[in-house]
């Protein structure tokens, strides 16, 4: 009897304690997510100091059932989500007044008078770029969508405001891109090469060449095409010889100069050096081009000398070929890097000054382990995949 008693005993207090780890697991992963209407929260438009951008993968959203998180930042380095539809190498965009999102098939556009959906046909898998037109008050979002029934390829280009928005084709594969002088910035197939071109940030434009860039080879976009003053400059690696170079490009007089970047010795090296993002990888700023690998090495290139080194390093920069959670964002001659911790298992955004690598803050942010294991628990991966600093 006390044997069955003892037993009893240690069943019941087993039970108890699995259910207050439960009950305890379960309140500590609780997430709540952001409506719609929340968006235009007037404290949410105020108060956001980073936006992060989080999604599944296209292959894990064969089903239609992929996910992406939108997480708004404080000052104090809390979070709000925004659980959308998948869109891989998605992007997002704000104003000071207003957010602009996107998932596979909506757009969401909110600001003090409130937020609007828009459901959009067709479905994006591949996201490209965001932009606003203040000439037009029009919000763009640029997508590689993928080939066409007749066998050619088709970029889509979703336009409009609170009024409503339409989808834009382009016939080509966009291999790198950019936007500058209220232009979208672009370097396609032409017959056997490649060309830089624009297309003004308008309804119903053509893209008009700037300069042909000859036979594409094994080449291949590492940041987004920047422009200052009269230039247009690329940074392009060759897979093939194993270097990366910056292009500089004369609007005017069509004129390329080329300046070296770094050589890679071997492919491995060339893998793990991928930027974090080929959109946010570089920037341009009092005359300098700043370029950030994968391994977090900061990149300066002084194009009247031509002369490039490593300025300096971000601290914690992962070493490998994954890289889920790293993003980099340029603003005003700062640096913000979003990366995870792996000694405390936590996030932050680390700001550094451009100019001299010195790193002047660190924003821890909370919230990000449940919206992960929000994602687990329907068999998902997620990897960041873009950060803007307000």
């Amino acid at each position: 009897m006390k044997k069955k008693l003892l037993f009893a005993g240690i069943t019941v207090l087993f039970v108890v304690v699995m259910t207050t780890a439960y009950y305890a697991f379960s309140r500590q992963h609780s997430i709540e997510f952001l409506s719609g209407s929340d968006l235009s929260s007037p404290d949410l438009l105020k108060d956001t100091a980073a936006i992060l951008y989080f999604s599944t993968t296209a292959n894990q959203d064969m089903n239609r059932d992929g996910l992406s998180f939108t997480v708004f930042v404080d000052q104090a380095g809390n979070t709000k989500m925004l659980k959308m539809k998948g869109l891989e190498l998605g992007t997002i965009f704000a104003t000071k007044e207003s957010f602009f999102l996107a998932d596979r098939g909506h757009i969401y556009l909110a600001d003090s008078d409130g937020t609007k959906t828009f459901a959009m046909l067709p479905e994006e898998h591949t996201g490209e770029l965001m932009a606003y037109s203040e000439k037009d008050n029009l919000f763009y979002a640029i997508y590689n969508s993928g080939f066409m029934e007749d066998g050619g390829y088709r970029a889509n280009i979703r336009f409009g405001n609170a009024n409503g928005f339409n989808t834009n084709h382009i016939p080509h594969y966009l291999q790198m891109s950019g936007k500058a002088d209220g232009n979208l910035l672009m370097v396609i197939g032409v017959d056997d090469g490649i060309s830089l071109q624009k297309m003004p940030l308008q309804k119903d434009v053509q893209p008009e060449e700037i300069v042909s860039l000859g036979p594409i080879g094994e080449r291949i976009g590492l940041a987004s095409i920047l422009k200052e003053g009269d230039y247009y400059y690329l940074l392009m690696a060759d897979t093939e010889k194993l270097t990366s170079d910056v292009y500089r490009i004369h609007e005017k007089t069509k004129e390329i100069v080329t300046f070296p970047l770094t050589t890679y010795k071997d492919i491995k090296e060339y893998i793990i050096r991928l930027p974090y993002n080929l959109r946010n990888a570089a920037t341009i700023h009092d005359g300098t081009l700043y370029y950030v690998d994968g391994i977090g090495d900061v990149y300066t290139l002084t194009p009247e000398t031509g002369e490039v080194h490593i300025a300096f390093s971000l601290q914690g920069a992962s070493q490998g070929q994954m890289k889920m959670s790293e993003q980099i964002y340029f603003r005003d001659g700062k640096l913000h890097f979003f990366r995870y911790h792996e000694s405390s298992d936590t996030h932050s955004i680390d700001t550094y000054d451009i100019t001299t690598g010195k790193l002047l803050s660190e924003l821890p942010i909370k919230g990000l382990d449940e919206m992960y294991h929000y994602a687990q628990l329907k068999h998902k991966r997620l990897s960041s995949y873009d950060l803007i600093v307000r």
